[in-house]
């Protein structure tokens, strides 16, 4: 693509204005480097865009699903993406402890408290044949809703905080991190705090799985450790010496539950809310790709003389 062209699906008509920024406070030579296409697409993979200027409906689904699956965005995403493969891996890493903490603290919250997971909630009956009775206990009702709603905030909350553009091309404070001698400090310091939450929470799993696999191998009914207040460390680390592989069969289970939750209910759910029809293609956070067409086209709404192109064919 000729300068020309990238000039004229950077700007509005009627002017070489940039549409997005004032870049006056901006040195000369950053505002080489940077590119108003970084400009326009940084805060747009942060924000977790369903919509590129100029795509098709594909190519928004496309895009969406390699830049933040976060399995295959680590070697799919784009090439501007301000997340990047160290990045990724740390928040994947991140989100697998952080499951694995969830799903046996709900398991120990029955233990604590008396209830019984396995007990019956409702069934499901598809035929007359026995084998067609699915029973949904209440244990699993608790990891589908308290459980999987607070890993999912865990992960967007560790996403936005990783991928945070205020300080990143085209963010509302990018002039000020250039000019500022720690630029690329403030730029990635949502990263380094991601990577001290992402170790905490390991720490924790850690701990979550060390009980459990103590419960399981001695077939307790309390909780170990915690309510034993002359419990050390040293107990803790001698009794993970006595540990058999055999102790840790919940992690195979919940490795096969993570698998299937990324490759077939994460694609999935990902898909309805790309398509707004939870938000009737109107609401701003459930509205999906519809509503940010909508949002765009409005924009433009007047405007004429500006070419349409796909950012992604800039790029």
């Amino acid at each position: 693509m000729s300068p020309k062209d990238k000039n004229s699906a950077s700007t509005s008509s009627g002017g070489n204005r940039s549409p997005h920024h004032n870049l006056k406070n901006i040195p000369a030579e950053w505002s080489e480097r940077v590119t108003p296409l970084e400009r326009t697409l940084v805060p747009k993979f942060a924000a977790r865009a369903y919509h590129l200027q100029g795509n098709s409906l594909c190519a928004d689904w496309l895009q969406y699903m390699l830049n933040n699956h976060p399995v295959i965005g680590i070697c799919c995403h784009h090439r501007l993406h301000p997340l990047k493969t160290r990045q990724r891996c740390i928040i994947f890493l991140g989100s697998f402890a952080f499951g694995v903490a969830i799903t046996n603290i709900c398991y120990l919250w029955f233990i604590s408290t008396g209830r019984d997971a396995e007990q019956e909630v409702f069934s499901i009956d598809l035929n007359a044949q026995e084998s067609a009775h699915y029973s949904v206990t209440a244990g699993l009702v608790m990891l589908v809703t308290v459980g999987s709603g607070i890993h999912t905030i865990f992960d967007r909350f560790v996403w936005s905080v990783s991928a945070c553009r205020c300080c990143r091309a085209g963010g509302t404070f990018e002039s000020n991190s250039i000019n500022s001698p720690n630029r690329s400090r403030w730029q990635d310091f949502g990263t380094y705090l991601v990577v001290l939450l992402v170790a905490l929470v390991i720490a924790a799993a850690t701990f979550i799985v060390i009980l459990r696999a103590k419960m399981d191998g001695e077939g307790q009914t309390e909780i170990p450790y915690i309510q034993d207040n002359n419990t050390t460390l040293t107990d803790i680390v001698d009794s993970v010496k006595d540990f058999e592989l055999e102790d840790f069969k919940f992690m195979k289970a919940y490795c096969i539950e993570f698998a299937v939750s990324l490759f077939v209910y994460y694609p999935f759910f990902e898909s309805v809310l790309f398509s707004g029809v939870l938000g009737c293609f109107r609401l701003p956070l459930l509205g999906g790709r519809p509503y940010e067409v909508r949002k765009e086209e409005k924009k433009n709404n007047g405007k004429s003389g500006t070419r349409r192109v796909s950012a992604l064919e800039m790029a």
